[in-house]
């Protein structure tokens, strides 16, 4: 597992965690928060403290989203919502359950193919009552998936064009043979040249899960 979170101010809305369950399974968060600076960090911790308050009972992805907007809901911050990815990993059969709210859709990189994970879903703390899709992906090993915030996606080159999703599946396959750390690295860096001298203007996230063999 590989990731890395950079700020577009001194301190930013986006997040990212990782939960011990039992057995064998490790729960993975990542979010982006509305807005930008100090009311993003605060509301960002907030949704953290909200995850964690819940983790103890170990929900599945969707229901984890439907407690947080549920918690949200209840004491609602005008403006403010905050799009997630909760994502359940079981080393012992090597199986992801992925839920979304708004994130930009993951990738999946199996057999030499880059594949999106079409999960999608509304932000949190909007609405009162919404449902969730929950997606199961039986891995093997040299498979990889890859979450990232829209940040990576909207960076902008001086023409103001954008760095995009193709940009992003071609990295992601480029480092499909190496390990997490290469992906979150080279997104990082490619993102930076191609926004080079244009101030950036989101936070930028990137959380990577590259899978072993039974000898790793």
């Amino acid at each position: 597992i590989a990731a890395k979170f950079t700020p577009a101010r001194a301190i930013g809305g986006d997040l990212y965690d990782f939960v011990s369950y039992s057995l064998s399974r490790t729960a993975l968060v990542i979010g982006d928060v509305s807005g930008k600076g100090a009311p993003a960090a605060i509301y960002a911790a907030l949704v953290s403290g909200i995850l964690r308050s819940h983790a103890p009972i170990e929900p599945g992805p969707a229901e984890m989203l439907r407690a947080v907007n549920f918690s949200l809901g209840e004491r609602r911050i005008e403006a403010q919502f905050v799009s997630l990815i909760y994502a359940v990993w079981d080393d012992s059969d090597r199986s992801l359950q992925v839920a979304n709210s708004g994130l930009p859709r993951p990738i999946y990189c199996h057999d030499g193919k880059v594949e999106t994970i079409e999960a999608t879903g509304l932000p949190l703390g909007l609405f009162d009552e919404v449902d969730y899709d929950e997606l199961t992906f039986q891995a093997k090993p040299g498979d990889m998936f890859v979450f990232f915030s829209d940040g990576i996606l909207d960076a902008r080159n001086r023409a103001g064009d954008m760095f995009g999703r193709r940009r992003v599946e071609q990295i992601v396959a480029r480092c499909s043979a190496l390990d997490a750390n290469c992906v979150v690295d080279s997104l990082f860096q490619k993102a930076a040249e191609y926004a080079a001298g244009v101030e950036t203007f989101d936070d930028q996230t990137v959380v990577a899960i590259k899978v072993k063999g039974s000898s790793g």
